[in-house]
């Protein structure tokens, strides 16, 4: 593997899968959405062995990422943001709704602004195309202002993770096209501006994470389950039931007195909230 330390780069697929070797037939162990940055740590081949912005490591095609000037701010990091807010949003090459459909763009995703334009919103889009998208589908902010960003009420979490009902289960997935059961409470926690690891044995041992007992679970804990490991995560709705990305089912509800889950049961964990992690850039976490 050459070395190319100290680069940064932008993701410009909709979603890109990444993997544990630089072998396109390598297992998907998560994927990377449009406008992430990646820093760049080396390559080989094609692929690039990179860092993410939750601190995960894995290989991506070269071609699904554009390398950033040395000088360059990471992208989406300074002036006019729109920052997406429903599932789905079709990027069009016009502002109109009859205009091409370029691609998707999901949930959470950050992409820079040129302008608005009534109803529309005109994106520099990291592959360096225009877009637009109608203004209604993404919340513009501006990233040279200081942002007030509250803490969320586990309530408003609980409220985010119950819109993924049916989304599929996807080994690896980080996106509403298919999600494992911790890109999903990653997702959850994105959206309300938390950086969580990427695997649930790691969201467990989160120093940020406040180890709780059972009888003392509330709507926005995390719980996990594990065999020798811990291997599956999920978040409570209530006092009672859980949602949680489910192989062959996706995003479903569950009773925690459920047969399968309850010899399972491994412990349960409230992030401490003290100070939030937008995201954006790879960095240590925040403790």
């Amino acid at each position: 593997m050459t070395s190319s330390s100290s680069r940064i780069g932008v993701v410009t697929g909709n979603i890109v899968s990444m993997r544990a070797n630089p072998d396109a037939k390598s297992e998907q162990t998560t994927q990377a959405l449009m406008g992430q940055t990646v820093m760049i740590e080396g390559g080989a081949q094609g692929w690039l062995y990179v860092q993410t912005w939750d601190t995960y490591r894995a290989w991506i095609p070269a071609s699904a990422v554009r390398i950033l000037p040395s000088a360059a701010e990471p992208y989406a990091s300074v002036g006019a943001v729109a920052v997406i807010r429903d599932m789905f949003v079709d990027l069009r090459r016009k502002p109109h709704d009859r205009s091409e459909i370029l691609t998707k763009v999901t949930i959470g995703a950050e992409l820079e602004v040129v302008d608005p334009v009534d109803d529309w919103v005109e994106l520099l889009l990291p592959d360096t195309r225009r877009a637009y998208i109608r203004k209604r589908d993404a919340r513009l902010v501006d990233k040279d202002l200081a942002q007030t960003i509250p803490l969320p009420d586990p309530r408003k979490l609980v409220e985010t993770a119950r819109r993924f009902v049916g989304i599929p289960y996807l080994w690896g997935g980080t996106s509403p096209f298919g999600l494992d059961c911790s890109g999903f409470v990653q997702l959850v926690h994105k959206i309300h501006n938390i950086t969580l690891l990427r695997d649930a044995k790691d969201q467990a041992s989160d120093p940020r994470a406040v180890p709780i007992e059972r009888n003392e679970l509330q709507a926005g804990d995390l719980i996990f389950f594990a065999g020798d490991a811990i291997t599956h995560v999920g978040m409570m709705i209530d006092k009672k039931t859980f949602i949680h990305s489910r192989g062959g089912i996706g995003v479903t509800t569950t009773p925690l007195d459920d047969p399968d889950y309850t010899s399972v049961y491994n412990c349960a964990r409230r992030m401490r909230l003290a100070t939030l992690d937008p995201g954006g850039m790879p960095q240590p976490l925040l403790v």
